[in-house]
């Protein structure tokens, strides 16, 4: 039976001013997939994800996320979107260096999920990105890399049907961009579609399928 996909993109493009950074651009990624943008710097891969996550508004074509059109939803809507259905993961990791790294993840406000819910989750996605029993430690103890698979566990706590990477293995050691991977594959097993933007050859790899943004 062929999933239904929770990103759906048909005809996006978007202009600034006189200079178009992507035109037409075409894909769908279901449950438990993964597609990685690739492009040149300044080729707009930061802003598809804005767009994505109906931060940014696209000059034309359609956005529909877990069934959902972006384009037509309201303010009120969008904002729910992303706090429901979206989570983010940026490239410096948005980590507050001198909050715990629970503390961290405690930001999280979940419809239905109270407090015992979220410390299980909490834990089950520390462990799954290699973090388990550090939980207390300051973010500021932490590496560049360690840090980077806390805003992978706040994602992973999170359940969001929709993950929208942003180089998450920039700057990373071959080990900590392997345990950013396997957040990512978790996200993946748990049945989240996933969108990274990344110049990492071997998170394209990693993805299904591609969209080459310097082609568009």
């Amino acid at each position: 039976m062929k999933h239904v996909p929770l990103v759906a993109v048909s005809g996006l493009s978007y202009d600034l001013g006189t200079r178009t950074l992507w035109r037409d651009i075409d894909f769908e990624v279901p449950p438990g997939g993964a597609l990685a943008l690739r492009g040149a710097s300044g080729a707009g891969k930061t802003t598809l994800l804005q767009c994505l996550a109906a931060m940014e508004r696209p000059s034309c074509g359609s956005i529909v996320l877990a069934g959902i059109s972006v384009d037509e939803a309201s303010r009120r809507e969008r904002t729910r979107l992303r706090r429901t259905v979206v989570g983010s993961i940026v490239q410096d990791h948005a980590v507050v260096p001198e909050w715990t790294v629970e503390a961290n993840l405690r930001v999280l406000r979940l419809d239905g999920v109270g407090r015992a819910e979220l410390d299980m989750r909490i834990g089950q996605a520390l462990r799954a990105v290699g973090l388990g029993g550090r939980g207390r430690a300051r973010a500021e103890t932490l590496s560049g890399g360690e840090r980077q698979r806390v805003a992978v566990a706040r994602v992973l706590a999170q359940r969001p049907l929709v993950v929208l990477a942003d180089e998450p293995t920039a700057s990373l050691d071959r080990e900590s961009a392997a345990r950013v991977r396997s957040g990512l594959d978790a996200l993946r097993a748990s049945g989240s579609a996933v969108v990274v933007a990344t110049h990492d050859p071997e998170l394209v790899e990693w993805a299904d399928g591609t969209c080459d943004l310097d082609a568009a």
